[in-house]
């Protein structure tokens, strides 16, 4: 009788060692598989991120572009109006505000002066 009843502890631990197993093997597939739809979700995302700050750099080359013809049409409209308004302070404040920007155009004017056509 004794021998009976520890072969049935023994098949009832021998149940409960097996159906603990199974769970913890569907647990652990279960965890599997969030993970790796988790990691797909990540990539995702990570791809989404880096096309944003590609549009970003492609969108701020095509701002500076647009702000250096901004403040290229600023300096002409400057120039013109110290020209116009015949004030030597005016023209003067603009000339040393845009040295660069002076040589340059002197440097267009004598060109042309020069050319031959």
């Amino acid at each position: 009788m004794f021998y009976n009843n520890l072969l049935a502890e023994t098949e009832s631990l021998d149940r409960t060692q097996t159906i603990l197993i199974i769970v913890l093997v569907v647990l652990a597939i279960i965890l599997v598989l969030y993970t790796i739809i988790t990691l797909r979700k990540v990539g995702i995302a990570a791809k989404k991120v880096d096309y944003y700050f590609e549009d970003l750099t492609y969108k701020s080359e095509m701002l500076n572009a647009t702000v250096d013809t901004v403040a290229r049409v600023s300096n002409y409209i400057d120039i013109f109006d110290a020209f116009a308004k015949r004030n030597v302070k005016t023209w003067v404040k603009v000339a040393t505000k845009n040295k660069d920007f002076m040589y340059k155009m002197i440097e267009k004017l004598r060109d042309f002066a020069n050319s031959d056509d």
